[in-house]
C-alpha cells in the first residue's frame, strides 16, 4: 500500500469521481482507477462501488476511510519532520480564506511571513472549497475563517485555534440611498433593497436568523458570493448591504458609504486561523502562527 494509491482513493471519496480526482491531483484517470484496483487487490476487499455515472466507497471502504486518512497524514507528518531538520524554511504553506478575508486580513499577514521566512511559498484557496475535509487530510495547512462569537467554543474543540479580528458585520449603504437617523427595525429595514452574501454563508446565516426572530424572512433583491460586487453595488445606490466591517471601513471613513444601525446588529464573529492540534511540531505552522496576531 503507498500513499499515492491512499491519496487517490481519499481524492475519488471527496469528488465522487475518477475524473474528476485525476485533475485535482494532476494524473490521467487511467492511473487513478489503475491505484484503486491495485489497492482493492492488496487489501483483497471491495474499495469502491458505482452510483450513477459516479462512484462511492463501498460500506466496507468507508469503515476504513478513517484510517487512509490517518496513513495518509502520517506520511505528511513524517515529511513536515524531516523538512524541520533542514535548517531554513522552504517548500509550501497552504492557506484557506473566504474572499473578504483573503482581500482584507491575509495580505498583511502574508507580507510579515514572507519577510521572515523568504524562501516559503504561499498557497491561498477560497470558496467554494471543503476546508475541514482538507484540514483532515492535510491537504492545506491552515484555514483563516470567521465565526460567531457565540460558537467560537465549539469550533475549538475542533481545531486549534489563535484568534485574529473582533469582526462586526453590518448593514451599508450610501448616504444618497438611506440615511436613518435612529436605528432601524428590521420591519422598516426589509422595506428596502437588500443586497446580501449568497445564502451559504456564515453571516448571511446569522441576518436569515435575526430576520425569522422577527417574524420576517430575508429575501434579498440581490446576492452575491463576491464581497467587492457588493460593495460596487452599494456604491451605485443600488441598495443596503450587509457586509463585514473590513470589507467598507475605508469607504465609511470616507463617507462614500455609511453604516444603517438596525437593532439587533451588529453580528458579532471573530476571524481566526484554525489549524489539526496534531500539527503543532510543524515549523511552518509555527511560523505562521507566531505572525498571526
Amino acid at each position: 500500500m503507498t500513499p499515492k494509491q491512499v491519496r487517490s482513493l481519499l481524492a475519488v471519496h471527496q469528488d465522487g469521481s475518477i475524473n474528476k480526482a485525476a485533475q485535482r491531483l494532476h494524473l490521467a484517470p487511467s492511473s487513478i482507477s489503475a491505484q484503486l484496483k491495485e489497492l482493492a487487490a492488496e487489501l483483497e476487499v471491495p474499495l469502491f462501488e458505482s452510483k450513477g455515472r459516479n462512484i462511492q466507497l463501498s460500506d466496507i471502504g468507508l469503515s476504513l476511510l478513517p484510517k487512509f486518512q490517518a496513513f495518509c497524514s502520517q506520511e505528511i507528518q513524517i515529511k513536515q519532520i524531516a523538512q524541520n531538520f533542514k535548517g531554513s524554511l522552504k517548500g509550501n504553506i497552504t492557506l484557506f480564506a473566504p474572499s473578504s478575508l483573503c482581500i482584507y486580513r491575509l495580505p498583511k499577514l502574508i507580507e510579515k511571513l514572507q519577510e521572515s521566512e523568504p524562501e516559503l511559498e504561499i498557497t491561498l484557496i477560497h470558496e467554494p472549497y471543503d476546508y475541514e475535509t482538507a484540514l483532515k487530510q492535510n491537504d492545506i495547512n491552515a484555514a483563516i475563517i470567521m465565526s460567531k462569537t457565540s460558537e467560537l467554543a465549539i469550533e475549538e474543540k475542533k481545531w486549534g485555534s489563535k484568534h485574529l479580528k473582533l469582526e462586526p458585520i453590518i448593514y451599508v449603504a450610501s448616504p444618497d440611498f438611506c440615511r436613518a437617523s435612529t436605528p432601524l427595525t428590521v420591519a422598516e429595514l426589509n422595506q428596502y433593497p437588500l443586497i446580501t452574501t449568497e445564502a451559504e454563508c456564515n453571516y448571511r446565516r446569522a441576518a436569515d436568523l435575526h430576520f425569522v426572530e422577527s417574524g420576517f424572512i430575508l429575501t434579498p433583491k440581490q446576492s452575491f458570493s463576491n464581497v467587492e460586487v457588493i460593495k460596487r453595488c452599494l456604491l451605485a445606490k443600488m441598495g443596503i448591504g450587509l457586509l463585514p466591517l473590513c470589507v467598507v471601513e475605508e469607504e465609511i471613513k470616507r463617507g462614500s458609504l455609511v453604516q444603517i444601525q438596525v437593532t439587533g446588529t451588529p453580528y458579532l464573529f471573530q476571524s481566526h486561523l484554525i489549524y489539526p492540534k496534531q500539527h503543532t511540531d510543524n515549523k511552518k505552522l509555527s511560523a505562521l502562527l507566531a505572525l498571526a496576531v
